[in-house]
């Protein structure tokens, strides 16, 4: 019986694993920025018209930061040990990179979605699910080419 599976290019992990690694990274310092700066809490306070104990505040603040920061790289994380994972073990094959495409779209329209327009993190993860994308795309043709041989 024949192996319908794929053996990942190295390339395309390391590809991979950089995008990822730059979504999880950018997030991660721009969520570090959003909590450390009580500017942008004092800002959050005042346009969400809030009243109350500021330590009480501070700390919904935090908790909203990092839920939102853990929402949007849950996915790059999960992916990018599946993808890992499937280098190492399992290989790949169409259905990885269905699967894939769909949720990465996902993650890209959540950070569209925010319209953060004047931050460089917003560019910033915007290219890293682009490049994580494209790769993505790029190994259907090398599953192709390994099923005609």
């Amino acid at each position: 019986m024949m192996n319908t599976n794929t053996k990942l290019p190295t390339k395309k992990l390391y590809l991979i694993l950089l995008s990822c690694a730059l979504i999880i990274f950018i997030s991660s310092l721009e969520t570090m920025i959003k909590v450390k700066d009580t500017m942008l809490f004092n800002d959050w306070v005042e346009s969400n018209q809030l009243i109350g104990d500021n330590t009480l505040l501070l700390n919904d603040y935090i908790s909203i930061n990092l839920s939102i920061f853990f929402s949007k790289i849950i996915i790059p994380v999960i992916f990018a040990i599946y993808t890992y994972y499937a280098y190492i073990k399992i290989r790949i094959n169409q259905l990885y990179v269905f699967i894939w495409t769909v949720l990465n779209i996902g993650g890209l329209a959540y950070t569209v979605v925010e319209l953060r327009l004047d931050s460089i993190f917003y560019y910033f993860n915007i290219l890293g699910y682009v490049i994580m994308l494209l790769t993505l795309l790029s190994l259907i043709d090398v599953i192709r080419e390994n099923k005609s041989k």
